[in-house]
C-alpha cells in the first residue's frame, strides 16, 4: 500500500515556437503562455504535496525546475513524515528518464534526487538513440521516449493532468486513456499548446474534464475597464489545481 494518498501523472512542457506550426498557433496566441504554464505546474505541485499526494512525470527541462522549487517548500515536513511514518521511504516524486537523454539530464532532476525528494526510474535507449542538443526543430529519440512513456503510464496512477505541451503531451494523453480508461484526465485549456488542441477536440465526457474553461477576466473588465484588463490574463491556477486534487481524492474515497 502506498504511503501517499494518491498519484497524479503530470504531462506538460513549454512548447517550442520553432518546432511546429501546429503548436505555435495554439501557443503564441495565449497571453503570457509560458507564465500560464509555469503557474499551473507550480499550483498543481503545491496542492499535490500539501494533500500528501505523489507526482509522476517524464524528466523535462521545463518541468523539473518548477517541481524542484515547490518540493523545497515541503522539505522539513517530508523529512519528519518519512522518519515517523514512511517506513518504505517512498518518495513524493517519481521521474522517468530515458538513457537516450542521460548526457543532458537537467541539474534540477539531479538535485531532486540528491535532496531525497525523488526516485529516478531509468529506461533503456532503443536502437542506440541519443539526444543531440545541437539538432533543433525536430523530434528525436522517438522509440526511446515511447518505451519510457509505456513504463511510466503503466504505473499505478489515479489521474492525468495535461498542461501546455506538444507531441509528447498528445501521445501521453492517448496512452493514458488506453491504459487507464476509467481514470480521469484533466486538461488545462488556458495553458495552450497540445492541451488546448485536446480540449478543443474533446468535451467534458468520458472522464475528460476541462475545468478552466471559464472567462476569469470578465469580472475584472467590469470593474477596472476593458483597456486595463486586456494587459492581464488572470487565471487562478492555485484554485483550479486544488479542485483537481479534491476531485482525485474524492474519487479514491468512493
Amino acid at each position: 500500500m502506498s504511503y501517499y494518498r494518491f498519484t497524479i501523472l503530470l504531462s506538460a512542457s513549454v512548447p517550442s515556437e520553432r518546432r511546429s506550426k501546429k503548436y505555435e498557433e495554439n501557443y503564441i496566441k495565449i497571453k503570457n503562455a509560458q507564465i500560464q504554464i509555469e503557474e499551473a505546474i507550480i499550483g498543481l505541485s503545491r496542492n499535490i504535496f500539501q494533500a500528501n499526494g505523489k507526482i509522476v512525470f517524464g524528466g523535462h527541462p521545463s518541468i523539473s525546475p518548477l517541481v524542484a522549487m515547490i518540493a523545497t517548500e515541503f522539505r522539513i515536513n517530508m523529512e519528519i513524515e518519512n522518519i515517523s511514518r514512511n517506513e518504505g521511504k517512498e518518495k513524493p516524486i517519481t521521474i522517468f528518464q530515458s538513457r537516450a537523454y542521460e548526457k543532458v539530464i537537467p541539474n534540477e532532476t539531479i538535485n531532486l534526487f540528491t535532496l531525497g525528494y525523488t526516485n529516478i526510474v531509468w529506461t533503456d535507449a532503443v536502437s542506440g538513440e541519443e539526444f543531440n542538443p545541437n539538432i533543433q526543430g525536430e523530434l528525436q529519440c522517438e522509440k526511446s521516449l515511447e518505451l519510457m512513456r509505456d513504463k511510466m503510464i503503466n504505473e499505478q496512477i489515479d489521474a492525468l493532468v495535461c498542461i501546455g505541451g506538444m507531441e509528447g503531451v498528445e501521445r501521453e494523453f492517448e496512452m493514458f486513456r488506453e491504459y487507464h480508461p476509467r481514470k480521469p484526465v484533466f486538461l488545462l485549456k488556458s495553458t495552450g499548446g497540445a492541451t488546448k488542441i485536446l480540449a478543443d477536440n474533446y468535451s467534458n465526457s468520458d472522464n475528460i474534464r476541462i475545468i478552466d474553461n471559464i472567462d476569469y477576466v470578465r469580472p475584472v473588465k467590469e470593474q477596472i475597464g476593458e483597456e486595463v484588463s486586456e494587459k492581464f490574463n488572470i487565471i487562478p491556477y492555485s484554485f483550479i489545481t486544488a479542485m483537481i486534487v479534491r476531485d482525485v481524492i474524492s474519487e479514491n474515497n468512493r
